[in-house]
């Protein structure tokens, strides 16, 4: 069964797009955060944290940080996702050996996009609800 990807230009309102932002930047600590748990954890555990084990994390997370309850659940484990494969790319380039395998970073403006893997959105007509 093939797998469908649709992509929308999307043109909000001022509103809107301050809300978008907001959600842009709120995955960004997220990854951020989920990236300096592995790192600490390899640090001080041997043993970094799964992608699974990162998403149990998100509710208690939500407790404690309320801007979190704004974005769909679904968008905050995609980020989890991103970065579960940033790590398997940079061990890919270390087993691989060839080429400087860079460890993954922490994200400034570079964070420019999240996902609604299969829940949280609508299409209508010409509108997209988020």
């Amino acid at each position: 069964m093939p797998i469908l990807c649709l992509k929308y230009r999307l043109c909000p309102t001022k509103a809107q797009a301050t809300i978008l932002r907001s959600t842009i930047e709120t995955c960004r600590e997220v990854y951020n955060s989920f990236l300096n748990s592995r790192k600490h954890d390899y640090q001080v555990h041997g043993k970094s944290l799964s992608h699974y084990e990162q998403i149990k994390d998100l509710p208690k997370w939500k407790k404690d940080h309320p801007e979190l309850l704004a974005v769909h659940s679904q968008v905050l484990q995609n980020v989890s996702v991103r970065v579960d494969l940033a790590f398997k790319a940079f061990f890919r380039r270390v087993k691989a050996g060839g080429e400087k395998p860079g460890f993954p970073r922490f994200k400034g403006d570079g964070y420019d996009s999240f996902t609604y893997p299969q829940s949280g959105f609508s299409v209508s007509g010409n509108a997209v609800t988020l």
